[in-house]
């Protein structure tokens, strides 16, 4: 396999896995389905749900010396799916670069210095306020 590719397919599970558990884990999820759902259809709802696992695996995860053998194993894991991906379709890998980038990128991303929300309802209106992105799911 060529030596970009094994970079790329490192760079994007070591990526992947440490996203999982942190606050860039949903947009990690849908980007890395997004691709499988452009080179490998048939697989895409697999790796979502593969990323799921991954995810509840890694939050229960005791803290201490033993984490990171098992983060390691688990990386191990995303690398090897990547490089499946890319060894089968290595034009994928212009498309998970953007994609780590895109995630590099928004993982660095912090509010920082003081926020005040403020709002006045009255009636039975309401008020949905955020300091960052807000999803609201009502019926």
């Amino acid at each position: 396999m060529d030596p970009y590719l094994l970079t790329m397919a490192g760079t994007a599970g070591t990526t992947v896995v440490t996203l999982l558990v942190g606050e860039g884990w949903q947009q990690a999820r849908d980007g890395v389905i997004a691709v499988w759902r452009r080179f490998r259809p048939e697989a895409a709802d697999e790796i979502g749900r593969e990323l799921e696992t991954s995810r509840a695996a890694l939050l229960q995860l005791p803290t201490g010396d033993d984490q990171g053998s098992d983060m390691q194993q688990m990386e191990g894991q995303w690398i090897a799916r990547f490089v499946g991906l890319l060894s089968e379709h290595p034009q994928a890998a212009d498309e998970l670069q953007s994609l780590m980038e895109r995630l590099r990128q928004g993982a660095g991303q912090s509010i920082s210095g003081g926020v005040r929300l403020q709002a006045r309802a009255e009636g039975s209106s309401r008020i949905y306020q955020a300091a960052r992105d807000q999803h609201i799911t009502e019926r």
